[in-house]
């Protein structure tokens, strides 16, 4: 049988299935390799994803504070003291990277975020408050992972609201007996505890001074009050009219000094470092004279000084603009003719009430016609010294506002205000504050004019800025200055409240002496919340009235 060869449409047909076979193959082999390199740079993506992921992790677990943050920036101090700042970095290509310390550390990426919160999971800029970094990475494949990590957990999170609020770093040449002091003795710096838990301070340093004992007691500094570092050798109760211990500790170093190796503090500048009882630091500050703290004058017939305290308590302490002189009258000291002048930690005496919107009807149930005659403010004495506020004559005296208006006239109790003690000051318009509000059993005086206003009127409704006044004169040097001022407006308390024929009328007192430095802080007011007495009026209204004159404020902890 003779062989056929393939036909012509055979062939044809044969060269179209190779050519569909090979067509399949190719693209079978550039579909594998498509798949090949994709997965290889989704494991690329994926790697570099792990690699941020794990060193932040790691890194924020080791965090001891925050010292920055922005939307694509974090700045943590980690345990071992090392500091790591973690950002966007865009490379020579153009692309995103992710990077630490301004080194390109993986990537490219598309975005990185942080956000910081509390421990309640609230968020917060507040640097201190931050317990908790939430971040979250994008990569180029549109890919994301979010993480929230906390700030090293066993460092209890009252830490990072210790904070530094005053340092007396050039001290008066004489304490407040006029006595010659050595400069380091009268040096100070003041912590302040401003959490919500207490916090035990055995074990801590200053610039790498041991707290070696505490004066008042206990080691233990409360929420809301303040600590008072001096040195081994200092006696600053002595020295100053220092903070009673409702208000702040006494803790002494074990050195002679309270910059490093134990020396005084540099009066040209320094860094102060507090230490925590494992080392770590809590807060620390470097500044220079131009934050504050330097003497007014230190020749003449007046002399001043100032320690430099804080202005903000969430503002950072290593910011120049958060710090200034101290405006508390501490101590005047005078010899001769010569007034040594300190001003520094909490005023000599302190206004802690203020009755400036008061109710028109008295506890008799009848009412007055002239808010003078309700208005009130009330003086306490925070230090251990004992001190008089007794007018002696017009060049020797205390003084609300004015030098004609001097504290004059003694209405009941002493004069003597001995340590925590109160006085009720009024001015003398017609009437008796003591019976209007029901009091007894308190110190109380009048002034010389009839109201505690301006122009020695009524108190302003809305807003003044009542000023205590020292008025001294020694061997022909008339010196009068500000004790301590306090301004008040209406959104700081104080302001009464209508319901139909009930009013209530309220005082405006002050919440924590213990902040020391931040004592007028607005934020450090409230109304009052204990009612002195409650009275049906002939008008027919009834009437509450809120307050505690000559008494410890209901609003203080």
């Amino acid at each position: 049988m003779k062989n056929k060869g393939l036909t012509f449409i055979e062939l044809i047909i044969a060269v179209f299935i190779l050519g569909l076979i090979v067509l399949f193959l190719a693209n079978l082999f550039t579909t594998s390799i498509d798949l090949f390199f994709g997965k290889a740079e989704e494991n690329e993506i994926f790697s570099n994803a792990q690699i941020i992921l794990d060193r932040l992790a790691r890194d924020i677990r080791q965090g001891r504070e925050v010292l920055y943050l922005s939307t694509n920036t974090l700045t943590i101090n980690l345990s071992t003291g090392v500091t790591h700042t973690y950002s966007i970095l865009v490379g020579a290509d153009g692309k995103k990277y992710f990077a630490l310390d301004g080194q390109i550390l993986a990537g490219p990426i598309e975005n990185i975020t942080f956000t910081g919160t509390r421990l309640d999971s609230t968020y917060t800029s507040n640097l201190r408050e931050i317990r908790f970094i939430i971040f979250t990475l994008t990569m180029t494949n549109g890919m994301k992972y979010s993480s929230n990590v906390g700030l090293r957990a066993d460092i209890p999170p009252s830490l990072g609201g210790i904070v530094i609020t005053e340092i007396m770093y050039v001290p008066p040449t004489k304490d407040k007996l006029g006595n010659n002091i050595g400069t380091a003795d009268l040096q100070f710096v003041v912590i302040y505890n401003n959490t919500n838990n207490p916090v035990d301070l055995r074990g801590w340093k200053i610039n790498g001074n041991l707290f070696s004992s505490s004066v008042t007691n206990t080691w233990t500094l409360y929420p809301g009050k303040s600590a008072v570092i001096g040195t081994v050798s200092s006696n600053l109760i002595n020295s100053y009219n220092f903070p009673l211990p409702d208000y702040a500790l006494y803790i002494k170093t074990n050195s002679y000094g309270l910059g490093s190796n134990g020396i005084a503090l540099n009066s040209n500048g320094d860094t102060v470092v507090i230490t925590d009882s494992f080392g770590r630091i809590v807060d620390q500050v470097t500044f220079s004279p131009s934050w504050g703290g330097q003497p007014g004058s230190t020749s003449g017939q007046e002399r001043t000084w100032y320690s430099m305290v804080r202005k903000s308590l969430s503002s950072p302490s290593q910011d120049a603009s958060n710090w200034t002189n101290s405006s508390n009258l501490n101590f005047m000291a005078i010899q001769g003719n010569i007034f040594y002048i300190s001003y520094c930690l909490m005023p000599k005496l302190v206004i802690t009430e203020i009755m400036y919107y008061p109710s028109p009807c008295t506890k008799l149930r009848w009412n007055v016609s002239d808010e003078r005659m309700m208005e009130y403010i009330e003086i306490h004495n925070p230090t251990y010294s004992t001190i008089s506020i007794g007018f002696i004559n017009w060049f020797n005296n205390y003084n609300i506002n004015y030098t004609d208006n001097p504290i004059q006239t003694l209405k009941s109790g002493t004069w003597i205000l001995s340590p925590g003690s109160y006085i009720l000051i009024s001015g003398s318009a017609p009437g008796n504050i003591l019976d209007y509000y029901g009091l007894s059993g308190i110190n109380y005086a009048v002034t010389s004019q009839q109201g505690l206003g301006p122009s020695n009127g009524q108190l302003p409704n809305d807003s003044f800025t009542i000023t205590l006044q020292e008025h001294r004169i020694a061997v022909n040097n008339e010196v009068v200055k500000p004790v301590c001022k306090v301004y008040y407006n209406s959104s700081m308390g104080g302001q009464p409240v209508f319901e139909g024929s009930t009013q209530r009328y309220y005082s405006l007192e002050l919440k924590n002496i213990g902040l020391l430095g931040l004592l007028y802080d607005p934020s450090n007011f409230a109304s009052s919340t204990k009612i002195c007495y409650t009275v049906l009026g002939y008008d027919g209204k009834l009437y509450y009235v809120y307050g505690t004159p000559g008494a410890k404020n209901s609003v203080s902890p």
